[in-house]
């Protein structure tokens, strides 16, 4: 009889054990076929870095949408495939479910991220939604530069993206020069908001950071905050040091002629009048800043 039982017992845990087994190859193979639908998927991501870098005019953005979407599918959690995505549906005309996107992605464990808040802060800026915009980019500047970079460096599509051959850059220069952007975007959106005194506050906090470009928009935003303060002097030594940067602003030029009409310089303030309008003549795209900003991810 015992042994009967002993018998019976053995072959029920024969079978708890084959089940147990069949389960995990199951679990095995499921997610094999994951791995191998994502690395099948995975699209060639030099129009992508071409793009944001104003190489390429035209992608065909339904592959990184594919693929994000995914990654999603699998992982819908996943920060870095949403932030991507908000990139890819923005510039597909999908801009609703952008910042849909880029609203979930803004933040990690409750530290702030950079690329999210920044693109929150660019959509509001161009929509004129200066507080919104001031709201996001005041974020993007307060992000964890460390974080931002761990996690590029460490996440599986910022790798496949970096391996691109087209992906030449620094990444850690690449977060600066979006924060210097960040902070030039807040400068002016304050302008617009007539809030002169931050700007001066912000533009002088951004000339303290050595590690922020590009710079001469600081010196420019602090000489246009001092002069709608009516503070020309400080204006006017601002002014100049941007001059110092860059000659071809032709704001500039032309706040300084003003300064000069003011302080009874009319032959001064009509040369400097003279050098902007052949400057906007010229229509160079760099300037004002805010004019060419787009969205990025790196």
């Amino acid at each position: 009889m015992l042994r009967w039982v002993f018998s019976r017992v053995v072959v029920i845990y024969f079978i708890i054990f084959v089940f147990a087994l069949s389960c995990v190859d199951l679990k095995t193979f499921k997610m094999r076929i994951k791995v191998r639908r994502l690395n099948q998927a995975v699209p060639n991501f030099a129009d992508m870095i071409n793009f944001s870098e104003g190489k390429a005019e035209k992608v065909d953005w339904a592959p990184y949408r594919r693929y994000f979407q995914l990654i999603l599918s699998y992982i819908p959690s996943d920060i870095i495939a949403r932030e991507l995505l908000g990139y890819v549906d923005f510039y597909s005309a999908q801009e609703n479910q952008a910042i849909d996107l880029f609203k979930s992605s803004t933040t990690i464990n409750g530290q702030l991220l950079l690329w999210s808040n920044y693109n929150l802060g660019v959509l509001y800026y161009k929509k004129g939604m200066w507080p919104q915009a001031e709201g996001y980019l005041l974020k993007a500047i307060s992000s964890n530069s460390q974080l931002d970079l761990l996690m590029m460096r460490n996440a599986i599509v910022y790798k496949q993206i970096l391996v691109n051959s087209a992906f030449t850059y620094d990444l850690q220069d690449t977060i600066n020069e979006a924060k210097g952007g960040a902070y030039i975007l807040l400068l002016s959106s304050l302008y617009h908001e007539g809030a002169y005194d931050r700007m001066v506050q912000v533009a002088d906090f951004g000339l303290k950071n050595q590690h922020l470009f590009p710079r001469v928009d600081f010196y420019y935003y602090a000489g246009l905050g001092y002069y709608e303060k009516g503070r020309l002097h400080e204006a006017f030594l601002f002014f100049q040091k941007s001059l110092e940067f860059n000659k071809d602003n032709p704001d500039v030029y032309f706040y300084i002629a003003d300064i000069c009409r003011s302080a009874g310089r009319p032959e001064q303030a009509r040369d400097f009048l003279k050098v902007s309008y052949l400057l906007h003549q010229k229509n160079d795209p760099r300037f004002p800043y805010e004019r060419g900003v787009s969205l990025r991810f790196f």
